[in-house]
């Protein structure tokens, strides 16, 4: 159940108003006038709360829940105890998001800039933003409508930012463009400095960083992590590409658009990465090589070749899923047959 001090409950419904909102076939269900007073995790679900269930895994924890009713897949529907309402739904944890999402709506955005914020007199500001504490606004960035900086962010020169994008807390961008309705979480660094050197008998040279980041609309880039600028061709992540945090996205990459990079993940400098690429955690992906589309990659799997078009791969370095998988089983064949001839 959210925590109130954070989260505010817009009220209480019936069962039946989130069926219909949902689209959702309501069975077993004696009253569907009852009033749902909030959400919860089908653990810790009471006789007032709605949850869900969409993986068999927990149907374990809805036979003995306490919910009010559960939003959950017909196939699973005859393992919920009799005293449970019950909306049928395709896409359950869909659904319940959409319930959410009434329950608890975004609050009413703030308008206006912070006494304590610093926007340069160049630079310029559509209408309905919002500037918080601390935050700057460098000379010449130009901020679309409705865009919002958070407390002590730093939108740096001539920066451009499309309106409805949210730069979170001490963020900081330079050298980049920004899309409309891009997130960037707190702590997250566009636009900064790439990693590039060469070297000759006097030691290292540093390589100047002439390009831009680019982020087209609708990505988002969690807190922590770090977008490059190019070295002279831009870095590109393209739209509606879901980054996690604690990403590292090197000089001149460039991403498709709608990819999932998660948690840890590495990019080197001047990667190609197709489009709905999926790098799972902790994936390190080398420099100079492409990822053709559709591409889904294991987690801690390291690529150091171009990968075609389509492709599961696993491991370090990654090869096709099957044979990842084969190779983890004979290394755990193996493990087992060194402990069968120890303990003889």
């Amino acid at each position: 159940m959210p925590d109130k001090r954070f989260f505010k409950k817009s009220g209480s419904y019936s069962i039946a108003e989130l069926a219909d909102r949902v689209g959702g076939e309501l069975i077993q269900c004696s009253d569907p006038g009852f009033i749902i007073e909030d959400i919860a995790a089908v653990e810790s679900a009471t006789a007032v709360d709605i949850c869900f269930v969409e993986n068999r895994r927990y149907v374990g924890a809805l036979e003995t829940s306490g919910a009010a009713v559960c939003l959950l897949p017909r196939n699973i529907a005859d393992r919920a105890p009799d005293s449970v309402a019950l909306i049928v739904s395709e896409r359950p944890r869909r659904a319940f998001a959409k319930i959410a999402a009434l329950f608890y709506p975004e609050e009413e955005e703030v308008h206006g800039i912070d006494p304590s914020a610093h926007v340069d007199p160049t630079a310029m500001l559509g209408d309905g933003c919002f500037v918080g504490p601390g935050a700057s606004i460098a000379a010449g960035a130009r901020l679309g409508a409705g865009v919002r900086v958070g407390a002590g962010a730093a939108v740096g020169r001539a920066v451009e930012i499309g309106a409805g994008t949210v730069i979170g807390e001490n963020a900081s961008l330079s050298h980049c463009l920004i899309g409309e309705r891009v997130v960037i979480y707190p702590g997250a660094r566009i636009g900064t400095c790439g990693f590039g050197f060469e070297v000759d008998e006097t030691g290292l040279i540093k390589m100047p960083q002439l390009g831009r980041a680019i982020i087209e609309d609708d990505v988002e880039i969690g807190a922590n992590s770090c977008i490059d600028r190019g070295s002279g061709p831009d870095t590109v992540v393209g739209r509606g590409t879901m980054i996690d945090n604690l990403v590292q996205i090197g000089h001149n990459v460039q991403i498709g658009k709608g990819c999932i990079i998660c948690g840890q993940v590495g990019v080197a400098g001047s990667a190609r990465i197709g489009n709905y690429v999926v790098l799972a955690g902790q994936v390190g992906v080398a420099g100079h090589l492409e990822i053709g589309d559709g591409v889904q990659v294991a987690a801690m799997s390291g690529i150091s070749n171009t990968v075609e078009a389509g492709q599961k791969i696993g491991g370090a370095p990654a090869v096709p899923i099957n044979e990842y998988r084969r190779q983890v089983a004979a290394i755990k064949a193996l493990g087992r047959r060194k402990t069968d001839q120890e303990s003889k």
